[in-house]
């Protein structure tokens, strides 16, 4: 037998065994005296799913409107930012894929069990309702909890109910949608690596404060240092990364038109440049006890950073967005923190070539002193205390 009819063989026996297991499930249901079914759940959204223009999606704390308009789907509370278009066809395409398989309780009472109760702010579903372009109806359904008794089946099984109805069910399938109403939009709008960034400048007032470029020592190790060099003070090299990370996977936490937040004439700018010819530029506000930034993005048509900047462009261009906490160091930190006096150093090894000697109990590279009863190289254990070490 060749390894083609192996895996032929595999697939059929594969298909054999589910076919099995859910002969079995009908077969149990019908002993039961319970009347199953095998259709689709939603037959107007499978044959006009192509057609859907509009979403709404509801929980216990969210909702969302999400309308088709010109080929582009948007989040209609946030001006129709642009939402992610993959969500929207997995949301219709599982929707439409759920298949009616065994009625359950029609009894209000018993609706929390299966997590099928009206949407209120003690519900545990989700409510999706899809329209068609000519404002038909085509599916509209309270998505419960997953039922454990459809563990076999590769496509598992969820208790749902059609609002308004009595009766709720079990149905072939499930459907993942976005952990909240606000990531239906694809809310990572930036993200450079690190490595990426060459240059990274600050300005406060109109005036630049922090003037970087990213060097390579002797070593093979990328640092931040100030330019043009400054007889008294040397960049922070690890406080400057840190800053640099801000546009690392950056999410945004809200998004309004651009002129939704008025900004001051000068205000703080971060402008980070990249080994490929990208600049990004990004002014912060602070309005109501959050921080707003905005974008704007250039590269030479040459540039081999060209399609980052027009992919930032895109997804910032016109927009204003709420950073997350996470971020906030990051965009905030003090240019005090940013640099200091020159020669400063967290400590090396002692007796290299008079470099500075570690405090005592201090690990190298860190300058960091470490507890009594600490091992440090070169130095071994700290004397713990009212303990005196024994000379060899």
């Amino acid at each position: 037998m060749n390894p083609r009819s192996f895996v032929i063989l595999g697939a059929i026996t594969a298909v054999t065994l589910v076919a099995a297991a859910v002969a079995t499930f009908i077969e149990s249901r019908v002993g039961a005296d319970v009347q199953l079914y095998d259709e689709p759940m939603f037959p107007r959204l499978v044959a006009r799913a192509n057609d859907a223009a509009r979403i709404t999606y509801r929980t216990a704390t969210d909702s969302a409107e999400l309308v088709l308009k010109d080929g582009v789907w948007g989040y209609t509370a946030k001006q129709n930012y642009p939402v992610n278009a993959g969500n929207i066809r997995s949301a219709v395409a599982a929707v439409a894929a759920l298949r009616r398989l065994e009625p359950k309780s029609d009894d209000p009472e018993r609706y929390q069990s299966l997590a099928v109760e009206d949407i209120t702010p003690e519900a545990r579903g989700r409510e999706v309702t899809i329209y068609a372009t000519d404002g038909e109806l085509l599916a509209s359904v309270i998505i419960g909890r997953s039922s454990s008794t459809m563990s076999f089946d590769p496509l598992g099984g969820t208790y749902l109910r059609v609002p308004g109805e009595r009766r709720s069910w079990l149905a072939r399938g499930n459907v993942a949608l976005p952990p909240s109403a606000l990531d239906w939009m694809e809310r990572q709008i930036v993200h450079v690596p690190g490595p990426d960034v060459s240059h990274l400048q600050i300005y406060e007032g109109g005036q630049l404060v922090l003037n970087t470029e990213k060097v390579t020592d002797e070593n093979g190790v990328q640092r931040y240092v100030l330019t043009p060099a400054d007889d008294k003070l040397q960049a922070v090299d690890s406080a400057v990364k840190q800053v640099a990370s801000a546009i690392v996977s950056l999410n945004f936490e809200d998004v309004l038109p651009g002129d939704a937040i008025k900004f001051p004439a000068n205000p703080r700018r971060m402008v980070f440049k990249t080994f490929d010819g990208m600049t990004l530029q990004i002014d912060q506000v602070e309005q109501d006890g959050k921080m707003w930034v905005r974008f704007n993005t250039s590269a030479a048509p040459n540039a081999a950073g060209a399609e980052r900047a027009r992919q930032i462009a895109a997804a910032t261009q016109g927009w204003v967005f709420q950073m997350p906490g996470y971020k906030l160091q990051a965009f905030n930190r003090p240019i005090a923190e940013l640099t200091e006096p020159k020669g400063t150093t967290l400590g090396t090894m002692p007796g290299l070539g008079g470099a500075p000697q570690l405090p005592a109990g201090a690990m190298p590279g860190t300058g960091r002193v470490l507890p009594p009863g600490a091992i440090v190289p070169g130095q071994g254990a700290q004397p713990l205390p009212g303990v005196q070490r024994q000379q060899p």
